[in-house]
Formats: C-alpha cells, structure tokens, sequence
C-alpha cells in the first residue's frame, strides 16, 4: 500500500509540474506572440515605396535600401522531423515567380525555446534551391524535406516578442554570434540584424560588419528594410 501511494503522488507531483511548466509566462508569451506570426508573415512583399524615396532624396550610394521582393507561404501540413511552424519562402530579383528570379529559397522556422519558453524565428536555407523553388505549391515534395535538404547557421537566430498592444512583434539577433566567411574580403563578418513584424509590413536590417564594426555588406543606413505586403495572390 505504501508504494502505491509513493507512486500516486509521484505521478501527481510530475503532473502538476508539466502543467507548471507549460502554462509558464514564458510559454503563454511564446504562444501568444505565434498566433501573432502566424496572422501576419504571409503573401508578397516589397520595398518598392522606401527604394523609390531613397532615391528622390538623393541618398549615398552606402545609404540605399536596395529594391526587395520576398514572398512568404505557411505550410498547410507538417514536415516529419522538423518541428514548429514552418514557412515557405523565397526572395526574387524582379517580383515574378518565375524560377530563373528566385533565390534564398528556404525555410521560417518558428519554435519555443524549451529553456527560455520564447518564441525562435530560424532559417532553414535549402542547399539546393534550384529543386525547391516554388515548392510551396507542391504540398507532397515539401513532406520530403529533412534537415539534410538544408542549412542551418549557428547563433542566427531571433527570439521574438509581441508588445503589449498585440500590434508587432520584434527580435534581435545576437551580436558577433551569426558569421559569414567572405570570399572576396578573405575574413569573417558579423551579422547585425533584427526583425520588426506588423499585420502587413516585415522589418529587417541585414548588415554585416567586420571586426571594427564597419558595414561590409548590406545598408549603412540605421533605417531597417521596410516590406509592405502586395495586395492579390501570386
């Protein structure tokens, strides 16, 4: 008898902690600021209005946002072995969904941290983007995705957050951590970037600097690339 009730309120005991533990203000803040995302990041992208303005202002070279198209798909299923919320996307060189235009084709991942309960937005880069592209329209060669179809940087994450209004969500990539080996300048840049998301904008910054801070790839403009949300489908 003494065991059966050592083991009752051991099983009790890990009960209350798993509910503890998933309704945390961590988890609760990490579901609410999803259900945000997952209202907002979707459709075609551009920031045709804030590439025009850089120009009729006459802006440095160094101080233009150049012109961005990107367009966002959330998976409809779930993908064996990649877990959270994921999403389609793609950039393109002219708007059109024309495959010779597409390029960083991947992945959004979106998952609570299970030690900090925040919400993580993550890349999943395609390693051959060629056999990916459009792939949103094809529901059955997306379930064939593992994490060996892409690439994952370390330390690129964003931990994301909803204000108190309910109205953006934003994160910051940790400084110095995310890298990327130049070719052309024979050294390692870091990534500078954060994220701003409204009901139809997507904010990004999308510097690279060098080891004296200096912008090596990227605006040198403090003003985040700023992409409003198209009206029709693709």
């Amino acid at each position: 008898m003494r065991n059966r009730i050592v083991l009752f309120l051991g099983l009790m005991l890990g009960a209350m902690a798993s509910v503890s533990a998933d309704s945390s203000p961590g988890s609760a803040d990490a579901a609410r600021t999803l259900e945000l995302v997952r209202a907002w990041v979707h459709g075609r992208y551009s920031n045709a209005a804030q590439f025009e303005s850089d120009l009729a202002r006459k802006l440095p070279p160094e101080q233009i946002h150049r012109q961005l198209y990107q367009f966002f798909a959330p998976l409809t299923a779930a993908i064996p072995g990649i877990n959270g919320y994921l999403v389609y996307q793609h950039a393109s060189v002219d708007g059109s969904f024309s495959p010779p235009s597409l390029i960083r084709i991947g992945l959004l991942q979106y998952f609570t941290d299970p030690q900090t309960g925040k919400l993580v937005q993550r890349e999943l880069n395609f390693r051959d983007g060629e056999r990916w592209k459009n792939a949103y329209q094809q529901p059955e060669l997306l379930q064939q995705v593992t994490m060996a179809d892409v690439e994952v940087k370390p330390g690129c994450d964003f931990v994301l957050t909803a204000n108190a209004a309910g109205t953006e969500v934003s994160g910051v990539m940790q400084e110095r951590v995310c890298t990327l080996y130049s070719e052309g300048l024979k050294t390692t840049l870091y990534a500078r970037d954060a994220v701003v998301i409204r009901p139809d904008e997507y904010q990004f910054w999308g510097q690279f600097v060098d080891d004296s801070g200096v912008v090596r790839w990227g605006t040198e403009s403090s003003e985040y690339y700023r992409m409003f949300r198209l009206a029709g489908r693709p």
